[in-house]
């Protein structure tokens, strides 16, 4: 068993004032088998047009795929947004008894295998009698084929755009080894979560084989035991955003993240 601390900061600042904007968050681990929440605790505050602040109600509920979702809305008018998540999670192995549904299995609007991926698929010459090796070649082959690049691509840029690219973050590299996974018969979903140190949030992979969830994180190009910290997972990265939301106004917005994992 290990022990870690998160405390994750965030800010949407506005160039102009806004209203009625109501938000969506996934910003709280989920419990899972390996990983308990010991305590952790959400604050949002409003930035209004003369720079004070007013914290914002939150509630919260779990969505289709069992992820936690902490949800508010802010009325008056406002120049940003901030928020604070903080809490303390234990870990054994990063293992995840269960099922895997079918969904998981067939391809998204993000995850649609290119011509040029089903080849690269084809040159690794898996073993698909051994779902751990075949896996864990897939997740070194997309690291290695693949460089790490923030600004090049977005959130609507699906797998095989990125695979085309040779570039990416972590978005991309996880979509791009659910595509080929599922491809291979491996039935695979995206998670969002916390990696340790400081940084922003990051992107990784469960597979699933003979009644257990596994990770990997394509990234780095490398399984995962300990450290990262799951929020929330889901067939591609649409279905679990950390921050979605809307609201009246016409104004260009900044955004900022920062995130510290320590172990304790």
């Amino acid at each position: 068993m290990k022990s870690f601390a998160f405390r994750y900061e965030s800010s949407v600042m506005l160039e102009a004032p806004v209203c009625a904007h109501s938000f969506l968050l996934r910003a709280l681990p989920r419990t899972e088998q390996f990983q308990c929440v010991e305590w952790d605790a959400l604050r949002v505050s409003a930035i209004l047009p003369d720079g004070s602040m007013e914290e914002v109600p939150v509630r919260s509920r779990l969505d289709g795929f069992g992820n936690r979702v902490q949800f508010g809305s802010i009325a008056q008018p406002h120049t940003g947004m901030s928020m604070t998540a903080e809490g303390h999670v234990s870990q054994r192995p990063y293992r995840i008894g269960g099922t895997a549904h079918g969904m998981y299995s067939a391809p998204t609007a993000l995850t649609a295998p290119s011509k040029a991926m089903l080849a690269f698929l084809r040159e690794l010459k898996l073993d698909r009698s051994n779902k751990l090796a075949s896996a864990l070649l897939i997740a070194s082959a997309v690291y290695e084929r693949m460089s790490y690049e923030p600004g090049t691509t977005s959130v609507a840029t699906t797998a095989a755009q990125a695979f085309e690219l040779g570039r990416g973050v972590c978005q991309d590299y996880a979509h791009i080894t659910l595509a080929l996974l599922r491809e291979a018969g491996i039935a695979a979903r995206y998670v969002c979560g916390f990696l340790p140190g400081e940084g922003a949030t990051h992107a990784w992979v469960e597979w699933f084989d003979s009644g257990l969830w596994l990770a990997l994180d394509p990234t780095h190009g490398r399984a995962v035991e300990y450290g990262c910290i799951k929020i929330a997972h889901g067939r591609d990265s649409s279905d679990c955003p950390v921050n979605r939301g809307i609201f009246t106004g016409r104004a260009m917005q900044r955004n900022s993240v920062s995130i510290k994992v320590e172990e304790q």
